[in-house]
């Protein structure tokens, strides 16, 4: 690949996941600002994830019949771009629930396809070290934009305890050009086409892999796992923002306590990924897996922003692992063909998960308190926990054709 496509590359995933470095600590304040309840907040949320469960499927599929990722990368792009900026005159939940589902599915497609171009790239043998080298660089991105946009709400546009509507409209105002940019760079990334075979027949198989429905048995387990994990961390973090106001932290101490988290995310993924290919995926998801249970138990306990923080930094060990191995694990098992599906799949998975988890635990939340939910979301996440280790059979790709075969 030439030097010019691993700079676009690495850049389009440096501002993808950038984007998330305003998004993440600022939406929920936001929604809270413009009078929204903890109930709604979770609905709204919710609503927006759940069109997901439509939406991406269908774009996975059509970027397969395509075969090309870059002009549906492109349009995502401009379309959350549009919807994010669009936020500063929203004034009620209905305007937030068509905005946010705008704006999270054009989210969600970019990391999708982001995955599917890396795999083709790098290929089953390496594809953990090759896809965290890559998403390394959108966890600095995150850093760099969420540091910034702390640092301009606490000090350039309001005070360092303002969290108002008018003190939030700025992040809405600069924040979504991250978007443009994304869209300029889509230009110019690579997006290897599938290489048929010159005998292959009408039909047959256009590269070597698991066959489609080997690839569906394997990850219905896993995507099943993966949905409880994401339902219980996310369902959570969706109230992160709020719990750290109660404790009478500042933005500044919120995005703070973000970063410091993908801080550690970058730290671990910067070696997963490599560590993945050697020893297989399953052991390494394992750890993510049992670890974020415990992590949302110690979250109660927190008598002041520090607190919330210093558990924060296992984030490392959770999106640190789950970020680039579990996209490894369904790139393992997918065949060029259906990749993108199968990635799509992957993000319905989510998609689903962040619908339903905030919406249930705005519920929890609002009526026993965020504590409450929190141990509710660590038993969600153990049950998630035991169907993995119990299931989810290992994808390495070195015994990977021996576990997939049919059975002569």
């Amino acid at each position: 690949m030439a030097p010019r496509h691993r700079v676009a590359l690495a850049g389009c995933m440096f501002l993808i996941t950038a984007s998330f470095g305003f998004l993440q600590p600022f939406v929920p304040l936001f929604w809270e600002a413009s009078g929204l309840t903890r109930a709604e907040i979770g609905l709204v949320g919710g609503f927006g994830s759940g069109v997901a469960l439509l939406v991406q499927p269908f774009l996975g599929k059509l970027s397969d019949r395509l075969d090309a990722r870059r002009p549906v990368m492109m349009l995502a792009a401009i379309a959350s771009g549009l919807a994010y900026f669009a936020y500063q005159w929203a004034v009620n939940p209905w305007m937030f629930f068509v905005l946010t589902a705008i704006g999270v599915n054009g989210t969600l497609y970019l990391n999708a396809a982001g995955c599917v171009i890396i795999g083709r790239i790098a290929g089953p043998r390496s594809g953990g070290a090759v896809y965290a080298a890559y998403r390394v660089w959108g966890s600095v991105g995150y850093i760099v934009v969420a540091l910034l946009s702390g640092w301009l709400i606490s000090g350039v546009y309001a005070s360092a305890g303002d969290m108002s509507r008018s003190a939030l409209v700025p992040v809405f105002r600069w924040g979504p050009a991250i978007f443009g940019a994304i869209a300029l760079l889509c230009t110019v990334i690579p997006d290897r086409r599938v290489q048929k075979p010159h005998n292959a027949h009408a039909g047959g198989e256009a590269s070597s892999g698991p066959s489609v429905g080997a690839s569906r048995r394997v990850l219905r387990p896993f995507l099943i796992s993966f949905f409880l994990y994401q339902f219980a961390l996310y369902g959570a973090s969706a109230y992160l923002s709020l719990f750290m106001k109660s404790l009478g932290a500042t933005p500044m101490w919120i995005t703070g306590t973000f970063a410091a988290g993908v801080v550690c995310e970058v730290l671990v993924m910067m070696r997963i990924g490599r560590i993945s290919d050697r020893i297989g995926r399953k052991p390494v998801l394992a750890v993510a897996f049992v670890l974020m249970p415990l992590r949302l138990l110690c979250y109660i306990p927190a008598t002041g922003p520090l607190w919330v923080l210093m558990v924060q930094l296992l984030h490392g060990l959770n999106f640190g692992i789950m970020g680039a191995v579990a996209v490894a694990y369904v790139n393992d098992v997918a065949n060029d063909r259906d990749r993108g599906a199968a990635q799509a799949s992957l993000a319905s998975a989510g998609g689903l998960a962040v619908a339903i988890g905030p919406a249930v635990c705005g519920l929890i939340a609002q009526r026993h308190g965020i504590g409450a939910m929190f141990g509710t979301m660590a038993l969600v996440g153990a049950a998630g926990a035991v169907l993995f280790l119990a299931r989810v059979p290992e994808s390495n790709p070195v015994d990977r054709l021996r576990r997939l075969s049919p059975r002569g």
